[in-house]
């Protein structure tokens, strides 16, 4: 599909201004995963990365189905993201033959899901690889060169954040910042749910609720997803802490 020169623009700059502000590592794979989704109108996306030990993980979705995907391939060891990680090389599978030749295990759950093609871009920095970002796309075919390049964009775009933490924090290792980010999905997961269900909304909406309350008052995104899930009163954030 034609890519907009304009919404190109606007997404780099808006996760430029996350770099800027150095925000929470969440903060920027969520906008990564959510611009390339809306850039390339391809499917869902999700987005793998290094934990402490060097073990793969995921830091960010955007879609239960992706999600799904993602972590199936951590479990299986196989699969498009886990072979970008692995060869530091982009992966391509255009259409749901080639899925099924080359991931057997994965085809099935990507078909239940209406996956067809997939395209993995591995997050390079310094010679090294550090996670891999995956698109799950519901057509066939190849992205255009355009599409290519917007893929590429973002995930450089995300291995410079990634790295960029070592400046931000103080003497504190990359890894071991990541792994903090990574443990903060958790708790942040569960405060989607508690949300979703409070309030009738998709998981995707009550990220925005969290993202939105987390900017007005300053506070770290991790903070005030655990304020939803402990309970806590909280303002800014409909009826956390609420009793029933």
């Amino acid at each position: 599909m034609p890519v907009r020169a304009g919404a190109v623009v606007a997404a780099v700059d808006d996760v430029a201004g996350l770099l800027a502000a150095h925000d929470e590592p969440l903060e920027l794979a969520d906008g990564l995963v959510r611009h390339c989704r809306d850039l390339l109108a391809a499917g869902e996306v999700g987005l793998l990365v290094q934990d402490a030990h060097g073990h793969l993980q995921l830091l960010a979705s955007t879609s239960d189905g992706a999600e799904a995907l993602e972590l199936f391939q951590l479990e299986a060891r196989q699969g498009p993201c886990v072979d970008a990680h692995r060869t530091g090389a982009v992966v391509q599978c255009p259409d749901a033959a080639q899925l099924r030749h080359r991931w057997p295990e994965l085809a099935p759950v990507a078909e239940r899901r209406g996956v067809v093609a997939v395209h993995a871009q591995p997050l390079v920095v310094a010679g090294r690889t550090i996670g891999a970002l995956g698109l799950f796309q519901g057509r066939e075919g190849p992205l255009d060169p355009g599409e290519l390049a917007v893929v590429r964009v973002m995930a450089s775009l995300g291995a410079v954040g990634i790295t960029q933490l070592e400046r931000v924090a103080a003497g504190q290792r990359v890894q071991e910042q990541l792994q903090r980010a990574l443990d903060s999905r958790v708790v942040l997961e569960q405060a989607k749910g508690v949300l979703a269900e409070r309030h009738r909304v998709s998981p995707e909406e009550a990220f925005a609720q969290l993202r939105a309350a987390a900017r007005s008052q300053r506070r770290r995104l991790h903070d005030v997803a655990r304020d939803v899930v402990e309970g806590a009163p909280e303002q800014g954030l409909p009826g956390v802490g609420a009793t029933g």
